[in-house]
């Protein structure tokens, strides 16, 4: 299993052991935080902190408001309080089990791990926790810190305060919830990048990081249910943000609450994608990936707004049924760019609609997925959901294993997750993705 040092945020820096010490050093106020000192000693090496924007490295001592300790909004608890952590979806989905409040927030989980090698190969650096099929986990006031600020670079020693003075959330040893990094200075405690950016522990904005960590705080034990795949309710409608921009999915135009957004009809994977027509640019957000104005496949002659693929989208992981390809500019043959479209990424349970969509040893099925024959076990594909060999009527087909319990969130548009016998073995059963 990989080594919890992959996190870029680990729990508190154990070399300041007294609370005095420690506002003697930052300056740090702590109004507000009535029921945890500052940076108190907990057990924990200070690790790579992964993808950092901005210069922010440099350690020239101007903090700005990095070393003072952020004001926790006054809100009413939750009584039951759950969180869904969806790595691929990046979301964190907070809501009250016994009451009425639900809200999903956007995160900056860890970066795709693009080392062969590596048990994580093909996944977010989140992910190494789940290796050993563990999903559940919880956050306690005893791994809690209410006023993080410094990191200390384990190759230099050099010390910075990119914890900017706000609450970390240890939810498996040294993988937590914890500020954006990027920009720490800034009074409001930095910038979020929405995507994979970070060295295996979940970057939240400042002001939702606050309302985590206020609203659950006299919780004494907070619930995290962590999933590589979207997060979907039992609808099959995805868990997403209220507002949704370019490449979200969505139902209906309405989803698409921006300026000339619409909901898209997406051919391969069933579900549609919020985007807007173009002629030659398209509008972009802070924090989320570029856009890039493409041909319309489904509409030649017309253009319209995808995201531009970046290593905070890799593989364009947050949208389901998109495939990184190079298009050139709508009316601007000369420009090119790789960027996020419309597609099959292939491999067993993506659907698709021709074999060409399918990798090498798949085909596309009568069912509209990738998969292939088998007789006792199927291959299984870095960074995608693993797979079973299930007994069907023409014989052992790969199908593509799901968790009932999150809804089948890994299944496709039109497939449901159920239990299936294994090909070889009928005693043995696994939950997979079958055809509505």
């Amino acid at each position: 299993m990989t080594s919890p040092t992959l996190c870029n945020a680990p729990t508190a820096r154990a070399v300041v052991t007294l609370l005095g010490l420690a506002l003697a050093l930052t300056g740090c106020a702590v109004g507000g935080y009535e029921d945890a000192p500052v940076e108190d000693a907990v057990a924990g090496e200070d690790l790579a902190l992964g993808e950092v924007v901005d210069e922010e490295g440099k350690a020239d001592g101007s903090w700005g408001a990095a070393t003072t300790c952020k004001e926790v909004p006054s809100l009413p608890a939750l009584i039951s309080p759950k969180v869904v952590v969806s790595l691929d979806g990046l979301t964190l989905h907070l809501w009250d089990a016994a009451g009425t409040y639900d809200r999903v927030f956007p995160i900056g989980p860890g970066a795709i791990d693009q080392d062969a090698a590596s048990p994580t190969f093909g996944s977010s650096l989140s992910y190494a926790p789940l290796r050993t099929g563990k999903h559940d986990f919880e956050v306690t006031p005893a791994s809690t810190q209410p006023c993080k600020i410094w990191w200390k670079d384990p190759a230099t020693g050099q010390q910075l305060p990119v914890f900017a003075g706000l609450p970390f959330l240890s939810w498996s040893g040294n993988y937590g919830i914890h500020g954006p990094i990027d920009n720490y200075r800034a009074a409001n405690g930095g910038t979020l990048r929405r995507g994979f950016v970070s060295h295996g522990c979940i970057r939240m904005a400042a002001a939702d990081l606050l309302e985590l960590y206020a609203r659950t705080r006299r919780a004494a034990k907070l619930p995290v249910h962590v999933q590589r795949e979207p997060e979907r309710a039992s609808s099959g409608v995805r868990v997403d943000l209220a507002e949704r921009w370019i490449g979200s999915e969505c139902t209906t135009n309405s989803d698409c609450s921006f300026d000339g957004g619409v909901c898209h009809a997406n051919a391969w994977g069933g579900r549609s994608f919020c985007t807007k027509a173009c002629t030659s640019r398209c509008p972009d957000r802070v924090g989320a990936p570029t856009t890039f104005c493409a041909e319309d496949t489904s509409a030649p002659g017309t253009g319209i707004c995808v995201p531009r693929a970046e290593a905070i989208n890799r593989e364009c992981r947050p949208y389901d049924h998109f495939v990184e390809v190079d298009r050139t500019r709508f009316g601007s043959p000369s420009v090119h760019a790789l960027v996020c479209a419309p597609g099959s990424p292939g491999w067993v349970g993506d659907r698709c609609l021709r074999n060409d969509d399918c990798l090498a040893g798949a085909t596309c099925d009568s069912e509209g997925v990738c998969s292939m024959p088998c007789t006792s076990f199927c291959d299984d594909e870095p960074g995608s959901p693993t797979t079973f060999c299930a007994a069907d009527s023409g014989g052992g087909r790969c199908r593509r294993q799901c968790d009932p319990a999150s809804n089948g969130a890994e299944c496709a548009a039109g497939f449901s997750c159920e239990r299936r016998a294994r090909a070889s073995a009928p005693g043995t059963t696994r939950s997979v993705c079958v055809p509505d």
